[in-house]
């Protein structure tokens, strides 16, 4: 399995003098693959072009290799004035850029649910979500579904129900097991066998829910068992991405080192 982490997961340090210190601390961890979310303090593909600069910059000078990019797509709702721009702009901005760097990999959310939803609200999710990997199969891309508490593709099933009516080769799954435990806490395995044949990428984070909230841990502190998830897919034969969100509330400069080190205890 291959360590990965995302830019903004490694320390809380937002400042234009943060890459050096992010890649140093995750090569001292032997981890120089990375999905790119946030430049600094703003979202990809919406970043000053100086900040974008030191992410090539850095990146080359530590050796790291970028596999994919998140740029928050769909996530907002059918009814929102954001849905134009997302539907019509943001994929195609965020595979402009991803193409200069050689990354092929788009990560997308399932669409914020609303209570003005009608009948026909899954439908139409279903077909933003299929013209999104129609339209990066074009390019190369290929489209990854995360799942996230309060969108359409929030519990197990639901997220097997938008990778079944998408139906596109390019488009696959990551399996996030903290946003699912979020969504429906619980044992992960029956929701794991169901999605195990569209995993593509693997998101883990820990944590437990407290007073209604998810509280975001260290590994091996919380409660979606990382153990058993790490078993799981080593029995499986799973080659791919593990992909460490370590950051707590407050994110510490400790947390990242920390939960690789009890990660790399099961691997």
């Amino acid at each position: 399995m291959i360590l990965s982490t995302v830019t903004d997961e490694v320390l809380p340090d937002r400042s234009h003098g943060a890459f050096p210190r992010i890649f140093r601390t995750a090569a001292e961890q032997g981890v120089s693959t990375f999905e790119i979310r946030m430049v600094e303090a703003k979202r990809f593909p919406i970043v000053e072009s100086e900040a974008w600069d030191r992410l090539l910059h850095y990146s080359r000078e530590f050796g790291i290799t970028y596999t994919s990019v998140s740029p928050g797509l769909f996530k907002t709702s059918l009814h929102s004035d954001l849905m134009l721009p997302h539907s019509n702009h943001l994929a195609a901005m965020s595979m402009d850029l991803a193409e200069r760097i050689g990354v092929k990999t788009l990560v997308t959310f399932g669409v914020l649910r609303d209570p003005r939803d009608g009948a026909d609200a899954f439908g139409r999710v279903v077909d933003l979500l299929r013209k999104t990997a129609e339209a990066a199969a074009v390019r190369g891309f290929t489209v990854q579904l995360e799942n996230l508490p309060h969108t359409w593709a929030d519990t197990a099933d639901n997220c097997l129900a938008l990778l079944k009516a998408v139906d596109h080769p390019a488009f696959g799954y990551i399996w996030d097991v903290g946003n699912l435990y979020e969504a429906e806490p619980g044992d992960f395995r029956p929701g794991y066998q169901k999605l195990k044949p569209y995993i593509r990428n693997v998101h883990l984070k820990d944590g437990r829910i407290e007073n209604g909230r998810m509280i975001w841990q260290q590994f091996g502190q919380g409660l979606t068992d990382i153990r058993g998830q790490i078993e799981t897919l080593k029995a499986d034969g799973y080659a791919g991405t593990l992909t460490v969100e370590a950051k707590c509330e407050p994110q510490m400069d400790e947390d990242f080192p920390n939960s690789l080190r009890y990660l790399r205890s099961l691997l």
